[in-house]
């Protein structure tokens, strides 16, 4: 009984994490968010677009 219990516990957990990271509404969650602090992604994209306009 108690694995059920427990389970259920790890399964609203996660469902909550997710729900709050990814489909709230008004969230901070998307990679432009974080681009003022360093987001690998966000920064490889504003470098390329540079360099794409330096060259047209």
């Amino acid at each position: 009984m108690s694995t059920v219990i427990l389970a259920a516990v790890l399964l609203i957990a996660i469902i909550a994490i997710v729900y709050l990271r990814f489909f709230k509404k008004g969230a901070n969650s998307s990679c432009h968010d974080c681009s003022d602090v360093g987001c690998p992604l966000a920064d490889q994209a504003n470098i390329m677009r540079n360099n794409n306009q330096k060259h047209a």
